[in-house]
């Protein structure tokens, strides 16, 4: 939806980059986004980044604009995945074809592609063939990344095992074995 006040028309803007997504005009005006985030930026800002080296590029590959008026101002006409959100994704690695996903991999942006590889990896995509088109389209194995995290999981619950100290709950019983306590003279220092 286009927010209009009287000098500006904003627009939500979401970063769909699995890092940080940030870009600087030609006036200086610096914009930084933090993974996920959504801001309100104005339609001429917009305008302007996609005028500078790599902001179309940007616009079209990891910053998703939520309003179709918005990218028709751009001119910016994208495929139905560019507005495919986390949880259309899921739905598709999970519930879709296998040639909806070639699709997807064939005509999504970068941003996207990115969630396809993270929530497979998320929910262990237990479609083989889903797995390997990924591999073929993008070259990432999710086989690999999924042993990776398994690795690491039990890495962690070694180290969290290794840091619990048991306690005793009982006295131990005596024996003739034990060793004697020992008991001390103390010594005080004369001067």
């Amino acid at each position: 939806m286009i927010e209009k006040t009287t000098t500006a028309t904003y627009v939500n803007v979401k970063n769909r980059n699995n890092g940080f997504t940030g870009y600087t005009l030609t006036n200086g005006e610096r914009r930084l986004f933090n993974i996920g985030e959504t801001k309100k930026i104005d339609i001429e800002e917009l305008k302007a980044l996609s005028q500078v080296e790599g902001g179309e590029y940007l616009l079209r590959n990891y910053l998703m604009i939520e309003d179709v008026a918005a990218l028709d101002f751009l001119n910016i006409n994208p495929e139905p995945e560019y507005f495919y959100t986390e949880k259309e994704i899921t739905e598709l690695l999970e519930n879709g074809s296998l040639d909806q996903l070639e699709d997807c991999l064939n005509f999504a942006p970068q941003g996207v592609i990115d969630l396809v590889k993270s929530i497979a990896i998320k929910i262990e995509l237990p479609d083989m063939r889903k797995r390997k088109l990924i591999f073929e389209k993008t070259g990432f194995s999710v086989d690999n990344a999924i042993k990776v995290n398994q690795i690491l999981e039990v890495d962690n619950s070694v180290t969290e095992k290794e840091e619990t100290v048991t306690k005793r709950k009982a006295a131990p019983i005596a024996t003739k074995a034990a060793a004697p306590v020992r008991k001390y003279k103390v010594v005080t220092k004369t001067e």
